[in-house]
């Protein structure tokens, strides 16, 4: 007798009917009337097989074990059916970057955008004088000519002694001035110029320097003391027996990577209770080295009924290796801990002990954007 057929005469004999066994079990009676004709396409895995034929054998009220050594068997004697390799897809070069993106080669700029020497005021305005002074320019004899050039240099030359003596005259007022106002305004030279007084001008005391009172140095704070987020070195799935048996490890780092369009996810499971496949599921948070933790924020789905503990630890070893610090229950969406008394571990790891609806008739955690926060 087949798993299937003994679970349905079971179930005869127990006066139930599907509908009664999936309301007991919550597992759809699509999986229950498959797994009765020894159909488990829609189980989804060897491991969900055991555990629907767990749950179903519980609820009619018959020892699951022989079944379950039955159903292994059963799949040890199967012959397996090799499948032929895919042909690997060959990406072609127009769908590299490298072809989709030329790199274009700046523009040098050519000489004809250089300014040149025909281009400045200075030359450009020469030919106009140059041509305005030939058309204004009236016919004269060669005598004449000399005669006016004479006349102009002797002006040049008077005009220049005339702006040399104004200099001189105005230096020597500028001298006088800057004398007249040092006088006045020193004591010593006052005294010295009253009339009837032989007496020379005596040098003003030195007046000695006050102490100056050398001021305490303010030690500086210490890096460490702020709280800031820090760096995680890596995150991985984190199941009842170690990092062996988490769920999903390979999309475990989408947790801590910003930016990512995917969260870490576990399996989904047929009840809040992980289908009594195990009592827990985890994502372990590798700081890399002991950091001074005070809180964990992360973001959850949005349907709230997570059961979550926070463990901190400096072995991941086992789940026995960490200590709870903090737990949060029904709780969904964006998460905060807080903790009471600051806490050095070098792991962080976020434990569920009950999982939250998905929107699908399953149970699944899904944690995004995992942030640590605390000092060094």
């Amino acid at each position: 007798m087949t798993v299937g057929e003994a679970l349905a005469e079971a179930r005869y004999r127990a006066g139930l009917t599907v509908d009664e066994v999936s309301e007991r079990t919550r597992i759809r009676e699509a999986v229950i009337r498959g797994i009765e004709q020894d159909d488990y396409e829609a189980c989804g895995g060897d491991l969900y097989v055991r555990g629907y034929v767990r749950a179903i054998a519980g609820a009619i009220g018959i020892d699951a074990q022989p079944l379950i050594r039955e159903y292994d068997q059963r799949q040890v004697d199967a012959p397996q059916t090799p499948k032929a390799p895919e042909a690997a897809e060959t990406p072609e070069a127009a769908d590299t970057p490298e072809a989709a993106e030329t790199l274009e080669t700046p523009e040098t700029p050519e000489a004809a955008d250089t300014p040149e020497a025909a281009d400045t005021p200075e030359a450009a305005a020469a030919p106009a004088i140059a041509e305005s002074t030939a058309s204004t320019a009236p016919t004269e004899n060669p005598a004449r000519g000399r005669t006016q050039r004479r006349v102009a240099a002797i002006a040049v030359l008077a005009l220049a002694v005339v702006g040399a003596a104004v200099g001189l005259v105005a230096s020597g007022l500028n001298h006088h001035a800057q004398a007249k106002n040092t006088t006045a305004s020193s004591p010593t030279l006052q005294r010295t110029a009253a009339p009837g007084t032989a007496k020379p001008a005596t040098a003003p005391t030195p007046t000695k320097p006050k102490p100056v009172k050398a001021q305490p140095k303010t030690p500086p704070v210490a890096a460490g003391a702020r709280i800031r987020a820090l760096p995680i070195k890596l995150a991985a799935a984190f199941g009842t027996d170690g990092l062996v048996d988490g769920d999903n490890p390979q999309i475990a780092m989408y947790a801590i990577t910003r930016g990512a369009s995917l969260p870490w996810e576990s399996q989904w499971y047929v009840t809040p209770e992980f289908g009594m496949l195990k009592t827990g599921t985890g994502l372990l948070l590798d700081m890399g080295r002991r950091v001074t933790v005070t809180s964990v924020r992360i973001q959850l789905g949005p349907y709230a009924g997570a059961d979550l503990q926070l463990r901190v630890g400096n072995s991941a070893a086992a789940l026995s290796s960490f200590k709870v610090v903090t737990h949060a229950n029904g709780v969904g969406g964006a998460v905060r801990f807080r903790l009471r008394s600051p806490r050095t571990a070098r792991y962080v790891l976020l434990w569920f002990t009950l999982l939250p609806p998905n929107g699908v008739g399953q149970y699944q955690v899904s944690v995004a954007r995992a942030v640590v926060s605390g000092h060094p």
